[in-house]
């Protein structure tokens, strides 16, 4: 018979493991034990918490408030004066002119015919004749309608049968208002020059008709 020679456990498990250290080692792993499948840990799970709307409280209106750059105005109290004595008016004296119209001898108007608008007279200082005065005619606007110069004695003209007042018709100007004497009353004065009108004398007032006229008007100191 033949001898039946019995493998011992040792010499088995050592081919075994000869042979796993030929395979890789995942095999290697494998063989050794089951492979543990790694598993993720499980998020935690939160719930929303529910959101809350704020109502708005309703805030008090604010009072009325002055700007910021606004600034108190301070009343002034006015001081109390004592009242000041005004001083007493002062008449404004008259001017005192050279020459002023005569009261003696026939002054006035006469007639004289149609168309015919004349303002004669003298200038005598009360002793003789005066040349050289200038004598101004003025409408009631103020225009000038006629200027004259008197003259001197040498050149004076006797005009006799015209005056209806005067003896010797003897003049020493005289004006033509022929063309303003319709926008009357009118202004007969004796002034400085013919280019300076400042009064030296009063004023005579006269008037004329449609039917023409001739005025005298004498002139003294």
């Amino acid at each position: 018979m033949k001898k039946i020679h019995r493998i011992k456990p040792i010499a088995i498990l050592l081919a075994a493991a000869l042979t796993l250290l030929a395979c890789d080692s995942s095999t290697l792993i494998a063989a050794l034990g089951p492979t543990e499948t790694p598993t993720r840990a499980p998020r935690a799970t939160f719930t929303p918490k529910p959101e809350f709307t704020e109502t708005p409280e309703t805030s008090p209106t604010p009072e009325a408030t002055a700007p910021p750059n606004a600034t108190a105005t301070r009343t002034r109290v006015p001081a109390t004066r004592a009242p000041t004595a005004r001083p007493a008016a002062t008449a404004i004296p008259a001017p005192a002119f050279e020459w002023k119209q005569a009261s003696h001898g026939s002054q006035g108007k006469c007639n004289a015919g149609p168309s015919t608008f004349e303002i004669k007279g003298r200038v005598h200082d009360g002793t003789a004749y005066v040349g050289g005065v200038t004598v101004v005619l003025l409408d009631k606007a103020g225009k000038t309608v006629a200027t004259g110069v008197s003259r001197y004695p040498i050149e004076l003209n006797p005009e006799f049968g015209i005056s209806c007042f005067e003896v010797r018709n003897i003049f020493s100007y005289q004006l033509d208002a022929s063309s303003g004497w319709f926008n009357g009353p009118l202004i007969v004065r004796l002034v400085r020059s013919k280019t300076d009108l400042t009064p030296i004398s009063t004023d005579a007032s006269i008037s004329f008709t449609s039917s023409g006229g001739r005025w005298y008007i004498d002139w003294t100191k």
